[in-house]
């Protein structure tokens, strides 16, 4: 595709789907810009600080997906079953049931600049304060909450990591499940 008819917002997908597949160090600059469409003298023009910028801007769309698809409805004012229901949703569709590496997970690993480290950070921990609040809202303590929290998110990275080594997607369901859990207790 012409440089000329691609938008910034679409440069930044397709930078995350290579990041997402191949990681921050196998993902060449051949990779990207043949995931974009640009050369790789139109890539350092959008993002002069090469690589590394690639992996922020890619990092602050996580960050939005987090906000806006876990943590914004974790505390918007549905039912405690809806929004568990909906995010499980989310994460099914986001994730292809299980078959699809997550992007934080993947440049989690990499030597990353300082900026986009602090992005990681702010992301994962949206991701864990979004589910510490649905399980305050079952019932948990906050300290109990914070815990499986942080637990529910690494099993998910793990079974992210599982379904790459093994095929097998169960890991995921079980859980998303253990997620889904929480409007029973």
């Amino acid at each position: 595709m012409p440089a000329a008819l691609i938008s910034k917002e679409q440069v930044v997908e397709r930078l995350f789907e290579v990041f997402r597949d191949r990681g921050f160090e196998g993902a060449s600059l051949s990779d990207l810009s043949r995931a974009t469409g640009l050369g790789k003298s139109s890539l350092y023009h959008y993002f002069p600080g090469g690589k590394d910028q690639m992996a922020e801007v890619v990092l602050a769309r996580a960050a939005d997906i987090v906000d806006q698809g876990i943590l914004a409805v974790a505390r918007n004012g549905d039912s405690l079953k809806a929004r568990l229901g909906a995010i499980a949703s989310a994460l099914r569709a986001f994730y292809s049931n299980g078959t699809t590496a997550c992007v934080l997970g993947q440049l989690s690993g990499a030597g990353l600049s300082k900026t986009a480290r602090a992005s990681l950070r702010t992301s994962f921990d949206n991701w864990i304060q979004a589910i510490e609040v649905l399980a305050i809202d079952a019932g948990f303590t906050p300290a109990r909450a914070h815990r499986f929290a942080q637990d529910w998110v690494g099993r998910l990275q793990g079974a992210l990591i599982l379904h790459a080594a093994t095929a097998d997607t169960a890991p995921f369901d079980r859980a998303l499940k253990a997620l889904l859990d929480l409007a029973k207790t």
